[in-house]
């Protein structure tokens, strides 16, 4: 089920912040995602909008918008590939005109994910935060 964020999700949204990085293997300390956990529920969560989705009462993903950003899409891996980061993205997402984010570039299965769903990569950065490269994306809708 797809909801709008409470102040009674942040543990578990830090825990599929924390699972979903760290199944990606990136080239970070072992601890990273554990203390961004606490800095992406403190900080992005405030100035966005968020939407959840819960089963079983539990969240086991979570997308954060700002304006036309996505801020982050995250998903426990034990949720992957069943549609879960689809419904997030189109229901926070079916109105946007052009959407645009950053993904880390060894994360091939964001990359292929967010592919699939219309979006190019139109640039290249650093990450200040881990120092890992990443890829600009963006969608936008024909109207």
């Amino acid at each position: 089920m797809i909801r709008n964020f409470k102040e009674s999700d942040l543990h578990d949204i830090e825990t599929v912040y924390e699972k979903s990085n760290n199944a990606v293997s990136l080239n970070v300390e072992s601890d990273f995602f554990k203390k961004d956990g606490k800095k992406f529920t403190s900080e992005t969560i405030r100035r966005c909008r968020n939407l959840v989705c819960e089963h079983e009462e539990k969240v086991v993903g979570i997308i954060s918008c700002s304006e036309d950003y996505i801020e982050g899409l995250f998903v426990l891996p034990d949720f992957w590939n069943k549609g879960i980061g689809t419904e997030l993205l189109n229901s926070a997402t079916a109105e946007k005109k052009e959407l645009c984010l950053q993904v880390y570039s060894d994360n091939k299965r964001a990359i292929d994910f967010y592919r699939k769903r219309g979006f190019e990569i139109i640039g290249k950065g650093v990450c200040q935060m881990t120092n890992l490269p990443y890829f600009e994306m963006r969608k936008t809708h024909k109207q």
